[in-house]
């Protein structure tokens, strides 16, 4: 049985935004096979592909929080200490998925107590 290895990913590790080639034609038929590997276990619909990439650095005890406001339909995404998602009981519920070494790893979390996302 295979394991996801989760691991510490660095999200400085990423390259910033400006540095990232857009998703093209080239990566179709990389996408088609995630799309098949989806489809082959039913979860097209809770799954998906993100361009990784950062905008800045955070600090060694920082993640990325996003907050909803369904009302105005508007979202956004800020740096915030780990101690806070404790200190506020946010668990994360964005993941990165890394395919290499790193495994697994948490590092962008959506708050449920912010409009939006009471379902989570």
């Amino acid at each position: 049985m295979t394991r996801l290895n989760v691991a510490a990913m660095q999200w400085n590790s990423l390259d910033h935004i400006a540095d990232v080639a857009p998703i093209g034609d080239g990566d179709a038929q990389c996408l088609e096979e995630i799309r098949q590997v989806l489809l082959k276990h039913g979860q097209t619909a809770r799954f998906g592909v993100s361009l990784l990439h950062s905008h800045f650095e955070l600090g060694a005890d920082e993640v990325l929080l996003e907050e909803t406001n369904a009302e105005t339909r508007e979202q956004w995404v800020r740096p915030v200490s780990r101690k806070y998602l404790l200190e506020n009981g946010i668990t994360a519920q964005t993941t990165v998925v890394s395919f290499d070494e790193r495994g697994m790893n948490r590092l962008c979390g959506c708050n449920p107590r912010s409009s939006g996302h009471f379902h989570l």
